[in-house]
């Protein structure tokens, strides 16, 4: 799931905010600063393309000291990405992490319209006093028995989550730290921790895994997408039809968020039906396109105030002057019509997703009227397309045929007359003929 202004900056951006002013100087005794090992968070979608890479680059391949330091880096080159890199306890595994109830996506919230929220703890970092840059790293230890969370963060310039490791003496065997991300299930990696006497793999390894990796999961993104890209069509009994299409899929470590194809034509009174074939994210279908659309947004952010209700349903989350306060609440139903009778028609189909049960995979609009209609996924900003409704065809003259009988018995004079003309001429030269012998 990715959002570049409605999914929360908020305690995430926010907090990197705030924890650049608790950052203090390196000692004055620091000597040569620990490697640097980088584990991307998403990859650069092709040109032309809204591919968000739901995986680390590289997702197993490193290898590290105690005291190095882990730099997770978001991809500006995503469209749409949305992420954690979400360390899990020392030991602790890839599904029991997900299991545990701090981790869970959804949360509770009594004075929520609809009870509610994306969990705080999820978006929040662990610590915002730490990990914004290489010198200042947020630190995760072997001998706690605790996760180490970035918080959610988009994939803007900038966005890198510093991490260095600690323990009371050196790892006497190698030691693998699971680490996911909390938004989209089954992004998930690990490193390696290693003895001192172990080498630890150099950036040039790093990169030749990440780069592979990549190539592999662009080139099933492209054939998933090529496979998605087209419409079908049915006959309706009262003459109008039925367009299916796609609003998203997927491969193996690509959300494709693209509406495919993002250009279909219809008649009035046509229908049109999407089904998404995402594995992970989940999709609106919301017209129009653009901020007219915020009043049925799947996600709404408001201020927590005193007394443990909510204020008034804000846009970015900027607006709250205490970003600890800041909640993002879940409206999963379907809203406003579900004929687009005007390009300011204001509806939305509600999350539909291919993974939990309680989401609908698809959603129909009509369209009654003529015009060009462009709407977008209110969770992806990016995943846009246009409906154009042709005017109604004319109906066509019949054909003026052929009179086959009855009429004036002189019609077919002229006709007649011709051919006694060419007899006559055949009789001249066959008298000529004869006289000549």
């Amino acid at each position: 799931m990715g959002n570049r202004v409605r999914l929360p900056l908020s305690a995430l951006a926010m907090g990197a905010l705030l924890g650049s002013a608790f950052i203090g100087a390196i000692s004055a005794g620091a000597t040569s600063a620990p490697p640097v090992h980088v584990i991307g968070v998403d990859n650069a979608s092709p040109s032309g393309h809204n591919f968000s890479y739901v995986d680390f680059f590289p997702h197993s391949a490193t290898t590290v000291h105690l005291g190095d330091v882990i730099d997770f880096a978001w991809n500006a080159s995503s469209l749409d990405g949305f992420h954690t890199a979400t360390l899990l306890k020392p030991g602790q595994s890839v599904a029991a992490g997900y299991a545990a109830p701090e981790n869970a996506l959804i949360a509770s919230d009594e004075d929520a319209a609809f009870h509610v929220q994306l969990n705080p703890s999820v978006l929040a970092p662990s610590d915002p006093t730490c990990g914004h840059d290489a010198s200042h790293p947020c630190t995760y230890s072997l001998d706690n028995n605790s996760q180490l969370n970035s918080g959610a963060m988009p994939t803007v310039a900038g966005g890198h989550f510093f991490v260095t490791t600690e323990r009371d003496g050196d790892v006497s065997v190698p030691t693998t730290i699971n680490f996911l991300c909390l938004i989209h299930p089954g992004m998930v990696g690990s490193f390696t921790i290693v003895p001192t006497a172990t080498a630890a793999t150099t950036s040039t390894v790093e990169t030749a895994a990440a780069t592979a990796q990549y190539n592999s999961e662009t080139t099933g993104a492209l054939a998933a997408e090529a496979t998605a890209d087209e419409k079908s069509v049915a006959n309706n009994g009262d003459g109008t039809h039925t367009i299916t299409m796609t609003a998203g899929t997927a491969s193996a470590g690509v959300e494709v968020l693209e509406m495919l194809p993002k250009r279909v034509e219809i008649r009035p009174g046509d229908k049109v039906k999407w089904v998404t074939s995402t594995r992970i994210d989940i999709h609106t279908v919301t017209f129009p396109k653009g901020i007219g659309s915020n009043s049925v947004d799947p996600l709404l952010f408001a201020c927590e105030v005193a007394g443990d209700t909510d204020g008034p349903t804000l846009g970015p989350p900027s607006f709250c002057s205490n970003p600890a306060a800041i909640e993002n609440h879940v409206v999963p139903q379907a809203q406003g019509p579900t004929a687009i009778a005007s390009t300011s028609t204001v509806a939305t189909s509600g999350i539909i997703a291919n993974g939990p049960p309680q989401f609908p995979t698809n959603y129909t609009f009509s369209f009654p009227n003529s015009g060009t209609f462009a709407y977008q996924c209110r969770i992806h900003d990016n995943m846009v397309g246009t409906i154009v409704v042709n005017p109604a065809q004319n109906p066509t003259t019949p054909p003026v045929l052929a009179q086959t009988g009855g009429g004036s018995p002189w019609q077919h004079l002229p006709l007649l007359l011709g051919a006694i003309v060419v007899l006559f001429g055949l009789a001249v030269l066959r008298v000529r003929s004869v006289v000549r012998r």
